[in-house]
């Protein structure tokens, strides 16, 4: 399938199905620049955001150092500039990579998405009914001016393009200030067993694994204290359409050779524990740390662990409830980003240097992207993580839905922490494992390769380094094994 037949089916230059009424048409609001459109003669454009914009006058493969920051101000989403001294540095070398180069999900996803057209719809309180595959809402069938395009646009995110989910080594890093880390490193995964647009042949799912959505789950090996710690977190496909339904959540702790069931209430996305050790950002007396232990574990004799929270944990972004916030799209402003870097990390390359603050990968090649802005506001009744919660500011990358950027602010406006997102695409490794679902190619996915959090409320942040993530369907018998929860209980 041609690239424009695929955008045609996904929906994302939908003047093509407008053409017909007159050249007069309002153009989408969703409409994509054809890829290498990047001439300096051209503007960047945009709903509304983008309106003011001027030419775009880099080149790609131009290198921008940190004496020439200013040049690439207004291609960066504002919370990032705004914040420039944490992400961007003096001796920075960032290359203009590609102008909206084609990262288009693979012709499976493009047909499930017409072929179940009109069928998903919202519920009252935020929730999704009757999705079965690829994007539940089409965006030539999102109104510029529809009051639920926001809550459209937040469920197509969650139904995004990630072909089987991703897996691989991980590390994470805290930081305080502009020094005092404390890595972690282990492994993590995420199995997409539901909503799957390539399995068609199998109802949309993996076989034989319920009404399972996803399951995701780790191990830390590094440090010490955490070694052989592990989770699993269950998510339901009913959850989409009950804002009360929460996760399945269990825990693996070496000290107490069991497998515990915990609380998951108000966890939206991705579950992973953060461990504070020794951190002067928290609370570090020893009794503080043990009393939040034993409640999350359910159990008074685990005075040896440290603080378990499943804020900012590493995975901020990659998935979230749209229930638990009220979505409003702003607009969509082109900007540089990410989303396919060159410059390995961790555990390819472990001594990468990510500037004074170690939150930058201003190093590295950033792609010209059409970027989707929503904000999410708290929806009453609904706990979450963050009481203090104002509203946040999601930027996702109009053609796959990838995260760019995140921001959150309290109910005073105040920022709480702003954060980007790495992605590697596949088709440009030669070493990724093929998609049989897919012809025997590589499954045109990004990879969540890494991410870096400012807290701006902690003068704190952390970095998550993976970059040898892939997201390669397995054997079916290969996912059953591994999202079985006896398969959690395996610690040394």
């Amino acid at each position: 399938m041609t690239r424009s037949a695929q955008c045609l089916a996904f929906g994302l230059l939908a003047w093509l199905a407008t053409a017909q009424v007159g050249a007069a048409a309002e153009p989408s609001p969703w409409e994509i620049p054809p890829e290498g459109s990047c001439a300096s003669a051209s503007r960047l454009r945009g709903w509304p955001l983008g309106e003011d914009a001027a030419p775009f006058e880099l080149k790609v493969g131009e290198v921008i150092d940190g004496k020439r920051m200013q040049q690439i101000q207004r291609y960066l989403p504002p919370p990032i500039w705004e914040n420039r001294e944490r992400f961007l540095f003096e001796g920075m070398q960032l290359e203009i990579g590609p102008c909206f180069r084609d990262y288009s999900p693979p012709a499976s996803f493009a047909a499930a998405t017409e072929k179940f057209r009109g069928q998903a719809h919202l519920l009252a309180d935020g929730g999704l009914a009757d999705h079965v595959a690829g994007l539940p809402f089409p965006p030539d069938a999102i109104a510029r001016d529809d009051s639920q395009a926001g809550a459209m646009w937040a469920w197509n995110f969650v139904s995004r393009w990630r072909a089987a989910g991703f897996r691989g080594k991980f590390r994470t890093v805290d930081l305080i200030g502009s020094s005092g880390a404390e890595p972690f490193e282990g492994e993590i995964w995420q199995r997409e067993l539901g909503w799957r647009a390539d399995r068609a042949a199998d109802g949309y799912r993996i076989p034989d694994t319920g009404t399972l959505l996803w399951v995701a789950g780790g191990r830390f090996m590094e440090p010490f204290n955490a070694r052989e710690f592990a989770w699993q977190q269950y998510r339901d496909v009913a959850s989409a359409a009950e804002a009360a339904r929460s996760d399945d959540l269990h825990m693996y702790v070496a000290t107490m050779r069991r497998v515990r069931r915990v609380d998951s209430s108000g966890i939206d996305g991705l579950f992973v524990p953060s461990f504070s050790i020794g951190m002067s950002a928290v609370d570090p007396s020893p009794k503080a740390q043990s009393a939040e232990a034993s409640a999350a574990l359910g159990n008074s004799n685990s005075a040896d662990l440290t603080t378990i929270s499943p804020k900012r944990s590493g995975f901020e972004g990659l998935e979230l409830r749209p229930q638990f916030l009220v979505f409003r799209a702003l607009g969509t402003q082109d900007v540089l980003a990410p989303i396919n870097t060159v410059k390995a990390g961790y555990p390819a390359e472990p001594q990468r240097d990510f500037g004074p603050y170690g939150l930058s990968w201003a190093s590295d090649r950033w792609d010209l992207r059409r970027a989707l802005v929503l904000e999410g506001v708290p929806r009453q009744g609904i706990e979450r993580g963050d009481p203090d919660l104002g509203r946040v500011e999601l930027w996702l990358d109009l053609q796959t839905l990838y995260p760019l950027c995140y921001a959150s602010y309290d109910a005073k406006g105040q920022p709480i922490d702003v954060g980007y997102y790495v992605g590697r695409w596949s088709e440009d490794r030669a070493e990724y494992p093929k998609d049989p679902n897919e012809g025997g190619g590589a499954p045109r996915v990004i990879d969540p390769v890494g991410e870096a959090f400012a807290n701006l409320r902690l003068r704190a942040g952390w970095r998550r380094e993976s970059w040898e993530f892939v997201s390669a369907p397995e054997a079916d018998r290969a996912v059953r094994h591994a999202v079985s929860l006896k398969n959690l209980n395996k610690g040394k």
